[in-house]
């Protein structure tokens, strides 16, 4: 059986307020046979939308995660990037954020750019539409495609 270190996994989101996203992976992780190896980080102190059954943390605790760490969007993922302890990173695309981004705003598009463009994050994505998109964006290939926080399917692929 494997250690609880190499089970452990990390979810990094701006909050824990009613959004589809949050409810989505709480409801999950909730569901998750073993969340005791599971931790949700959060940039944003909220009330969270349901009750989680496993540890929330704020995002500053990363540091010292050694279990898979998975973004959930692009300011996540940057911070995602500068974190040198986890065994494996992840960036579970939800959402195509940078779809609805403005004309004129140089710095979103940076930013875009640099959260798709590093190859020590694996890039998840949300649904075979998603993963097209992702690809043209990022010029990568999108080697998994995991519905909805399927739990069990991402924690597969942070034990690969």
């Amino acid at each position: 059986m494997p250690t609880q270190e190499n089970n452990q996994i990390g979810f990094l989101v701006n909050d824990l307020t009613a959004s589809h996203l949050a409810f989505s992976l709480i409801k999950n992780l909730n569901e998750y046979e073993t969340n005791s190896d599971t931790v949700l980080f959060f940039e944003n102190i909220s009330s969270s939308i349901i009750k989680p059954n496993f540890p929330t943390m704020a995002i500053n605790e990363i540091w010292n995660f050694e279990g898979a760490l998975v973004s959930t969007d692009m300011n996540t993922t940057l911070t995602l990037k500068k974190c040198f302890t986890p065994k494996k990173k992840m960036f579970y695309v939800w959402d195509l954020e940078w779809m609805r981004n403005s004309m004129g705003q140089t710095k979103n598009f940076e930013n875009t750019i640099e959260a798709f463009s590093d190859e020590t994050i694996e890039l998840v994505a949300r649904s075979k539409d998603h993963a097209k998109a992702i690809e043209n964006l990022s010029n990568r290939k999108i080697n998994h495609i995991v519905e909805n926080f399927n739990i069990e399917k991402l924690m597969r692929i942070a034990n690969e």
